[in-house]
């Protein structure tokens, strides 16, 4: 089926939709845009408000999702208009209406974490594992001022379950949860275990988790040709998609939490993580834990005594309501330790380690201040003071890998702090609205460039003759109004203004050698970046308007659409090495077609605009029968840079998914389409890959009982071959080092087909 024809067989939907009277929520259906709450207590007493405007999963489709994947991200793909990135096998980006990964504010349990990585290997999502996410939160486009910040293309947050307490009836309260997976596509495997004890007033919790995977398959060969040798003994097949195993990841997490009256809350959590290997065959790295034998300088074998690619996490939180209103306040302290070098699978026949060490200290407090009945008003501030290390050990490689540390980001400081105000007016049944302002002030440094050796020392100097101190301002504000003129149908209409400064990444890395560029890529395109230390902070302004129509109980039917534009001036693209800029830039790397370039960050003008349509409606219901919904939902969106009149990078082409649902007691079957369009409109100055459409088939099934739950399913049933739009360029094989050492033009392949099963049980 072609995407056109998936785009008609959904058009063709809404009427149904539209004209559906029956009763009965349909499963996967998405949350209204009115946000679900978390509790604090067993018998579900609310705590903290949040703004309205967020689109939340159902918490069956998040149950359902969780035996699919070990990658968090993924589960968002299931909100209209959000897509992830491809990269590692738990690290994928999330893109939300165009827009991704830095350019997001994405939280973790109220914390913003960042990554410390020139790959960004590792993004805040990948620090919790999908057993633990208990709801996910997507402000897209117009996000709030209180929980916006520093990010123009909107907010995720990701949330573990509440503390647990012991009812008014108890002395004390006791729970466990434990699960396994097993996927056949790449045979990984993993298991989870939860356990709480719980007084009316303390309550002590611990999870933990486990993930690996080999490296999956496509459905057909997809390489080139071109030397695909390995130095591990069994070469790898053509269908084989190198370096996307991951091993070792283990993640736990410890919480107390003491409520020492109902309307009081402290909690202290403290997690950490641990990987061994992952790969990225869209990069030209990979993560590892791993030093090499002395006998054999390409066996690999993990250090236990010196562990690297951990991250530590540790939080102090506090959740209080008054008379007057709420009050909110968090510190928290991340420290993140990161390895990179080659997995065996790239044909490659030397070492090449990178090292990067990170803290974050950042914090928030928020009043949430009653004016009224129908009036609240948020104020508040939030920082973040980030620090990084990046440098990479010399090797004995002759004279342009020796005898020098590498120092690609030496004492990298990125600080901001945020003061908001926020004011929600219910003025009449029938309309509401939401006004913010915010300014930002981000301060960004770094310390000396160094070079493995006298060779890179002309970029060195040029660079370390400037001063690296950069100061920025923002200026944010938004404002939505909503219309409910009754119970079946609502409308908004937001406008907002949203800023945000590069990253260190974008700003600071400085060497035009090759193999250093080629090190620096965070969009996994396969070519080499250069910062630019005289990026101008991004600012947005967008304007976005949803309707949305259901029956009066939200039970029967449902159908919203949302329409968005979005204006960036001073969007940080890229533009191609030339000569005139660096004499390592060759002439042909301005205008060829068909390799991999070097770039330089730039600021230029970009618009994104687009659709999201979901729907979902009850086809039939009867006692001992069960229901049958369908669900479905399309996507589209458009970037372009208005300064060079090309195509933004990585947009997802015009997608849909179309469920048919069917419950019955504890029974859930679903069969679902998802059609992706052919991508077309790419980046001329990656030379990105264009991509054919494709039309997927997935087919799951779960059972739940009290006390236990068991998930089926096969993802690609059909064993489809097709090219992944955002997975980027396969460059998991040949010589990483250099930009003509693997073959131009191949993009990751999708997986083939895969048996999943899960099972958890609980008490």
């Amino acid at each position: 089926m072609k995407m056109n024809e998936a785009a008609v067989v959904f058009l063709a939907c809404l009427p149904l939709i539209a004209l559906a009277d029956e009763a009965t929520a349909p499963a996967g259906e998405a949350v209204d845009s009115l946000t679900v709450m978390d509790t604090v207590t067993v018998n579900g007493s609310r705590f903290v408000e949040q703004p309205v405007g967020a689109r939340s999963l159902d918490r069956r489709v998040l149950k359902a999702e969780r035996a699919n994947t070990s990658d968090t991200a993924r589960l968002l793909e299931n909100i209209p208009g959000v897509s992830t990135y491809g990269a590692g096998g738990i690290s994928s980006l999330p893109v939300v209406q165009g827009i991704a990964d830095d350019r997001l504010r994405t939280q973790v349990d109220g914390m913003d974490l960042m990554t410390a990585c020139p790959n960004h290997m590792n993004p805040a999502m990948s620090f919790i594992d999908p057993s633990r996410v208990a709801s996910i939160e997507v402000y897209a486009g117009i996000a709030p001022v209180s929980i916006g910040g520093d990010s123009i293309g909107g907010s995720i947050l990701v949330k573990p379950q509440p503390p647990k307490f012991a009812a008014g009836d108890e002395d004390y309260f006791v729970s466990g949860q434990i699960g396994a997976f097993y996927r056949s596509n790449g045979h990984a495997n993993g298991n989870n275990v939860a356990a709480t004890l719980a007084t009316q007033t303390l309550s002590f919790s611990y999870a933990r988790s486990f993930s690996e995977s080999d490296n999956y398959w496509a459905a057909s060969d997809f390489k080139k040709p071109g030397v695909w040798k390995t130095i591990s003994e069994n070469p790898i097949k053509d269908n084989v998609v190198a370096v996307s195993e991951y091993w070792g990841s283990v993640n736990e997490d410890f919480r107390l939490a003491w409520r020492p009256q109902r309307d009081h809350l402290f909690q202290f959590s403290y997690g950490e993580q641990k990987i061994d290997y992952e790969g990225f065959p869209n990069q030209r790295m990979d993560m590892i834990s791993s030093v090499p034998s002395p006998s054999d300088p390409l066996d690999y074998s993990i250090d236990k005594k010196k562990p690297s690619n951990v991250n530590r996490t540790s939080s102090l939180s506090y959740l209080g309501r008054y008379d007057w209103g709420e009050l909110e306040g968090r510190y928290f302290h991340q420290h993140l330790r990161h390895h990179m070098d080659y997995i065996q699978d790239r044909f490659f026949g030397m070492l090449m380690p990178m090292d990067t060490v990170a803290s974050t200290d950042g914090g928030v407090l928020k009043a949430s201040i009653n004016l009224s009945d129908s009036h609240l008003l948020r104020l508040g501030t939030d920082f973040q003071k980030y620090r990084l290390a990046d440098w990479w050990p010399p090797i004995n490689a002759g004279i342009s890998m020796c005898c020098n540390d590498f120092w690609n980001i030496r004492d990298g400081k990125r600080d901001r702090i945020g003061y908001f105000s926020e004011w929600e007016a219910n003025w009449t049944s029938e309309w509401m609205s939401l006004i913010g302002a915010r300014y930002d002030r981000v301060r960004a440094d770094a310390g000396r460039a160094q070079g493995y050796s006298n060779s890179y020392s002309g970029d060195a100097a040029s660079f370390n003759a400037i001063d690296h101190e950069r100061k920025d301002e923002h200026i944010d504000a938004m404002a939505l109004l909503r219309f409910t003129p009754d119970q079946s149908q609502n409308y908004d209409l937001g406008i907002a203004r949203k800023t945000r400064s590069p990253n260190l990444y974008e700003r600071y890395p400085w060497s035009y050698n090759s193999m250093a560029a080629l090190m620096n890529n965070f969009v996994g395109d396969g070519n080499a970046y250069i910062g630019n230390p005289d990026l101008r902070p991004e600012v947005a302004h967008t304007i976005s308007t949803t309707g949305d129509w259901h029956d009066p109980e939200r039970e029967r039917w449902g159908m919203k659409a949302t329409a968005y534009l979005t204006y960036v001036d001073d969007y940080i693209d890229a533009q191609r090495c030339t000569q005139a800029m660096n004499t390592q830039c060759t002439a042909a790397n301005a205008t060829t077609t068909n390799s991999y370039v070097k770039l330089r960050y730039a600021n230029q003008s970009a618009m994104l605009y687009g659709l999201d349509l979901s729907g979902q409606r009850l086809l039939a219901r009867g006692e001992g029968l069960g229901n049958l919904s369908i669900n479905a939902m399309v996507s589209y969106v458009r970037g372009e840079n208005r300064t060079t009149g090309d195509n933004l990078y990585h947009i997802m082409p015009l997608n849909a998914k179309l469920a048919l649902v069917h419950r019955f007691a504890g029974l859930t079957n679903t069969l679902e389409m998802h059609a992706v369009g052919g991508k077309h409109k790419t980046s001329q100055v990656r030379n990105e890959v264009e991509t054919p459409g494709y039309t997927l088939f997935n087919l799951r099934s779960s059972y739940e009982w009290k006390h236990a739950r068991i998930d089926l399913a096969i993802e690609n049933l059909f064993d489809k071959f097709y090219y992944l739009p955002l997975g980027g360029a396969y460059v998991g094989q040949g010589n990483s080092m250099t930009i003509s050492g693997v073959p131009w033009g191949m993009v990751v392949p999708g997986r083939g087909r895969s048996l999943n099963v899960a099972l958890n049980l609980s008490f």
